[in-house]
């Protein structure tokens, strides 16, 4: 009977150990997938609120006058860098975080947004007049 219960003893503490263990080394991980994940949805707002707003522009513009204030766009939407927590005054290129809008000369506008390493997030939301 003694035995049994040094048995279970045992057993529970490996199961304790295992646990806490998987918690110390995957708990940072999932941490950090979290807040990526968060901060990729704030970017994903952000673009959708440029978008709504070029959208609204085109009704009344040309797109190279869109693009020719696409900055004053940017800034009037008061939009913050979920990464580097500043607000976004400009049309982005690489800092991570921003939204950035590209123009094919003629009448697309394609706007995307840069993650936290620097690359693309290849939402690419185009844009035709």
């Amino acid at each position: 009977m003694l035995f049994n219960k040094r048995g279970i003893v045992i057993i529970t503490l490996i199961i304790w150990i295992i646990i806490i263990g998987a918690a110390v080394i995957y708990g940072p991980r999932l941490y950090n997938w979290y807040v990526e994940q968060n901060e990729i949805k704030i970017i994903r707002s952000n673009v959708e609120s440029v978008e709504k707003e070029i959208k609204l522009l085109l009704i009344d513009k040309h797109p190279v006058y869109i693009w020719n204030d696409i900055d004053k766009i940017i800034k009037s939407l008061s939009m913050q860098n979920p990464i580097t927590k500043e607000a976004q005054t400009k049309n982005g290129w690489s800092r991570p975080g921003d939204v950035v809008v590209y123009f094919d000369g003629i009448e697309t506008l394609t706007i995307d947004g840069i993650g936290r390493g620097g690359e693309p997030l290849h939402l690419n939301i185009v844009i035709k007049k």
